[in-house]
């Protein structure tokens, strides 16, 4: 209890100043109540207004399914690697954010499928998804037709236990396009299916993919991509990931690659021609990380810095540091939005009406 008085009062003071309510849900047995607490996220989202904050506690359970219906609602979770004792993080199986809903913001939720937008026929953007492990960011959707716009995706694990016939980020499909999207930051895998050759990690149109690590184990079905057009692609890793599309029927067309690594795949090259332009690519070239070996999943314990030597030290093409480590805001590795309080020290007796010392130790990302 001590514990969570002193997270409320720091998540008070933290967004002392902004004009937002702050919810919270909290799905845990000996969660408390109040007029602000919900068992789930979707009755925090029912009392919330545009521009409210929703704080979803970590617990060992499983939040249910939630859909974002209203408009500039930020939704705060602990990330996905906390560094304090006895880490629970945020779980959801799936989180839609709906047709024309702008303003979305989800940090340190953990999720097995982001459905972006649903079956009806409309747009939605402005989103940013950040902080999160997420297998599945999905944009297609049977059988309207839905654009997405300005949507960035920074510091997450993606595709980590995706399974089957599909894509890691879907935003350029039968039932969807995307204009204006960031892709930054993240560790990024893949399907582990065999299925047709093997599923690319993404499909967009008109994105800015920068400073991710695409980590395979260098198969023949290991692909970064599906169909991409008209994209960036600037100071990437692609380790035992072919930097290819897939054999599945989409391409890689108009695009610009700048200063990426390509080291371990079954096809190392940079896929030029088709309106493709490649400079600065360190072909087959190891990029010598501190520990992160040549597989297609993800241990906490892995480090994708670059080691002494390492030809991805300041060669990005804005003077950083290729991979995950450059970049305005290099990976980390606990994926904490807020500050995490690790320390927590008080006296077992309080007297009333006398001073009290205490000892509080946090982390944020």
């Amino acid at each position: 209890m001590k514990r969570l008085i002193s997270l409320s009062f720091l998540l008070v003071a933290f967004f002392a100043g902004f004009s937002q309510n702050i919810w919270i849900a909290d799905n845990r047995p000996t969660a408390p109540t109040g007029a602000h607490i919900f068992a789930d996220v979707t009755s925090a989202i029912a009392a919330a207004s545009p521009g409210d904050i929703i704080h979803v506690i970590p617990s060992q359970f499983t939040y249910p399914n939630f859909t974002v219906t209203k408009d500039s609602l930020t939704f705060f979770g602990i990330g996905y690697n906390p560094n304090k004792e006895q880490p629970s993080v945020v779980f959801v199986t799936n989180v839609t954010i709906d047709v024309g809903v702008f303003g979305t913001r989800l940090s340190g939720i953990n999720i097995a499928t982001l459905f972006i937008g649903t079956s009806a026929t409309g747009s939605l953007g402005n989103i940013f998804i950040e902080n999160g492990e997420i297998d599945e960011i999905e944009g297609s959707n049977c059988c309207g037709q839905t654009t997405v716009s300005s949507i960035i995706i920074r510091n997450c694990i993606l595709g980590q236990n995706l399974q089957g016939s599909n894509h890691v980020i879907n935003l350029r499909d039968t039932y969807v396009s995307s204009t204006s999207v960031v892709i930054t930051n993240n560790i990024i895998m893949g399907s582990n299916t065999t299925s047709s050759g093997g599923y690319g990690s993404i499909s967009v149109t008109d994105a800015i993919i920068k400073n991710n690590l695409f980590l395979g184990n260098g198969s023949t079905t290991d692909f970064a991509f599906n169909d991409m057009q008209t994209s960036t692609i600037s100071n990437n890793i692609f380790l035992g990931r072919q930097p290819i599309t897939d054999a599945t029927g989409g391409d890689v067309g108009n695009s610009t690659f700048n200063n990426n690594i390509t080291f371990g795949a079954v096809n190392d090259t940079i896929p030029t021609g088709n309106g493709n332009t490649s400079n600065g690519d360190l072909i087959n070239t190891d990029p010598l990380l501190v520990n992160v070996p040549i597989v297609d999943d993800w241990d906490f314990t892995y480090d994708p810095s670059p080691d002494t030597g390492s030809p991805a030290i300041g060669a990005g093409n804005d003077g950083n540091d290729i991979g995950v480590s450059g970049g305005t805001i290099p990976y980390s590795s606990t994926g904490s939005p807020l500050p995490v309080i690790q320390v927590l020290r008080l006296p077992e007796i309080i007297q009333e009406g006398t001073d009290t010392n205490a000892t509080i130790e946090a982390e944020g990302n």
